[in-house]
């Protein structure tokens, strides 16, 4: 097998176990609740604080990365998460299976970073870097698109263990294809740890205050003191950022033209998405009393596009810019979210259903190019840190999607409501990448030949 096509299949393993852990236990938690005598509260934590830990060390993932190399973070990241995933398989206990999963989280924080990380230092050119991006995209959508399936298959033919066993033969693989990653070269500067934990409590704090005020539909006194807790260890981190001389997030990251702007429309493309996937399960099975199996599949209309076109949308784009199709994508899926609010004048899944394909279908255009837009803009140096910062942003806009559709009603006009919340993520992706596209082509007042001292 040649080096790259090694390289790219264990990128997508490793890449999709971890999207698969995200998607793959729900429909399992009844099977796990009976054995384990879980509460419903311990039954949320099994899903939550996979999510929280990773999402809270994104960031210092990357970190790890520029300082010890991709290479060495990838096959920790993926050995730490097959351990996990066989503690998660063994133990009998709510609380040490929440345990796993937050080593799970742990590896996946390493994992997903690392793999971009991969991507982009291996595959140098654009066009060959743009496929292997929509593989990894093609790959990592399938637990996205088949996962509850997937999980219900399992559950009911060997149990509910088998959806964490599944990970290991998979590791195992992505270990060996792994080999073949070039060492790379590591970064001799210090590893900002002040920067790191402080980072990391702001992130898991807000993460935290998200989960719980969509949880319990409005603010509590725990969700106060997590956002209290994230604004203060925020605060602590840009302290830190300016006072260090190796700062986490490198100061050519933070002064990269337009990066931000292209991080932050990957927030709001999320918020679109998911906030629109959830608040349709929501309809489907709240509005229109569906079992979750039937609301399943009225969902893979949303799915299927993501699976099935990032390869396409790649040869489509070869050698273009990524700005154009990640534009296209967005508006298109804003279309989608808009045609949901005919649901209060047709009511039934048929409207939702058609929404959420030709949501499915803008987001499947956009996201692949999307990272392609955040990673070809990393420093040199800095591939870690950027494909953790893109990831994390992307993470950050799943979760406000989802507490932000958490705390709109559960009737038909709670979906309403929620479709504005799609509507307004769009509209905000569609603002933030356009301004990162007319930065790109003003020139700027210092480079503008006014601004160039006078020859005689």
């Amino acid at each position: 097998m040649k080096q790259s096509t090694a390289i790219l299949w264990a990128a997508c393993l490793g890449y999709g176990m971890v999207i698969l852990d995200t998607s793959v236990l729900n429909v399992a938690l009844p099977s796990i609740a009976l054995e384990t005598n879980a509460s419903g509260a311990q039954q949320r934590w099994m899903i939550d604080a996979y999510v929280l830990v990773m999402t809270a060390l994104l960031l210092a993932g990357g970190g790890l990365i520029d300082r010890f190399g991709a290479k060495r973070i990838f096959h920790i990241g993926v050995a730490i998460f097959a351990v996990a995933s066989m503690a998660c398989a063994i133990v009998s206990d709510a609380n040490l299976l929440i345990v796993g999963r937050t080593l799970q989280g742990i590896g996946g924080a390493l994992l997903i970073p690392a793999t971009l990380t991969v991507v982009v230092t291996h595959f140098t050119d654009q066009a060959q870097r743009g496929k292997a991006i929509a593989l990894i995209a093609t790959v990592t959508a399938s637990p996205q698109a088949f996962g509850p399936t997937l999980g219900g298959l399992l559950v009911d033919t060997l149990g509910w263990r088998s959806i964490f066993l599944l990970n290991v033969p998979i590791a195992v693989v992505t270990l060996f294809l792994g080999r073949r990653i070039a060492a790379g070269v590591a970064s001799t500067r210090k590893l900002d740890i002040p920067g790191l934990l402080s980072f990391a409590l702001a992130l898991g704090a807000l993460t935290f205050g998200v989960i719980d005020l969509s949880e319990n539909r409005h603010l509590t006194a725990a969700s106060i003191t997590a956002c209290v807790v994230a604004v203060g260890a925020g605060a602590i981190f840009l302290f830190i950022e300016r006072s260090v001389s190796s700062p986490l997030l490198p100061r050519s990251v933070l002064h990269a033209k337009n990066l931000n702007l292209v991080v932050l429309a990957g927030t709001f493309m999320f918020i679109l998405f998911y906030g629109a996937l959830f608040a349709a399960n929501l309809y489907f099975q709240k509005v229109l009393q569906m079992d979750a199996l039937s609301a399943g599949l009225w969902l893979l209309p949303a799915g299927v596009p993501v699976f099935a076109l990032p390869i396409l949308v790649a040869k489509l784009a070869k050698r273009r810019s990524a700005f154009v199709p990640t534009m296209i994508g967005i508006v298109v899926a804003t279309i989608g979210a808009s045609a949901a609010l005919l649901s209060g004048v047709f009511e039934g899944p048929i409207i939702v259903a058609a929404s959420l394909l030709i949501i499915g279908i803008g987001f499947g255009i956009a996201s692949p190019p999307h990272l392609n837009l955040a990673t070809g803009a990393a420093p040199a140096g800095a591939a870690g840190v950027v494909s953790a910062l893109a990831n994390a942003g992307r993470q950050a806009g799943y979760l406000l999607g989802v507490a932000a559709v958490g705390t709109a009603g559960l009737g038909l006009d709670g979906y309403l409501q929620a479709s504005w919340v799609a509507i307004t993520g769009g509209v905000l992706a569609i603002t933030a990448l356009g301004l990162s596209r007319m930065r790109a082509v003003l020139p700027r007042r210092s480079e503008s030949p006014e601004s160039e001292p006078a020859t005689t």
